[in-house]
């Protein structure tokens, strides 16, 4: 095979790979199963965000998994059902739930993220609930926290404040100011009939 192939050599040999920093995923043991139908989910070392010292982290490359819980979770083109851990790092990937106290998504999705810290680049969700939001250049359908917006950011709804270019389609005060103007309209309406 040349260097730039990929696939299996002799009959029984692990398939090859031609990325440096992957290893396949979905190995499969003397059973038949593959590791990951058996919920093992590979480990790596990963740098602290502040200290920068080695940690271990659960890793998922190129792969699907269901509930992953660990202290720091890598995901790199792959997917999950629900995400707890310490610290999350997405690239290229997507969670239906992700419950974290630091999480950064680079060009990935999530339905649910709760988190103390959130970066989202380039990516998606659904809903965000975090103590401290950073998005750019993504698209979020309802958050709540403190936001920075940069970039081409689209919020459909926010709670809390935000810094940055963009502004939300609703946030809590244009809610209010809408149902202020509702009870005003309907207090008008009242007093002409009572009036007649």
């Amino acid at each position: 095979m040349g260097s730039g192939e990929t696939g299996q050599g002799e009959a029984g040999d692990p398939a090859t790979v031609n990325d440096a920093n992957t290893v396949p995923v979905a190995t499969t043991g003397n059973d038949g199963v593959a590791a990951a139908d058996q919920g093992a989910t590979p480990t790596t070392m990963l740098k602290a965000s502040a200290t920068k010292a080695p940690v271990p982290a659960a890793e998922l490359l190129r792969g699907n998994a269901g509930d992953i819980q660990a202290t720091t979770v890598s995901m790199e083109r792959s997917g999950a059902e629900r995400i707890t851990a310490e610290r999350a790092v997405m690239d290229r990937s997507g969670a239906r739930t992700l419950d974290a106290r630091s999480a950064q998504l680079d060009r990935s999705g999530v339905v649910t993220l709760k988190s103390e810290r959130a970066v989202i680049q380039d990516g998606s969700a659904m809903v965000v609930t975090a103590g401290e939001v950073r998005l750019v250049k993504s698209k979020v359908a309802v958050a709540a926290g403190p936001l920075t917006a940069d970039g081409e950011t689209r919020i459909l709804f926010h709670v809390g404040p935000v810094t940055g270019g963009a502004r939300p389609l609703v946030d809590a005060s244009s809610v209010a100011g809408w149902v202020a103007a509702a009870v005003a309209a309907v207090l008008l309406l009242a007093n002409r009939r009572r009036g007649r």
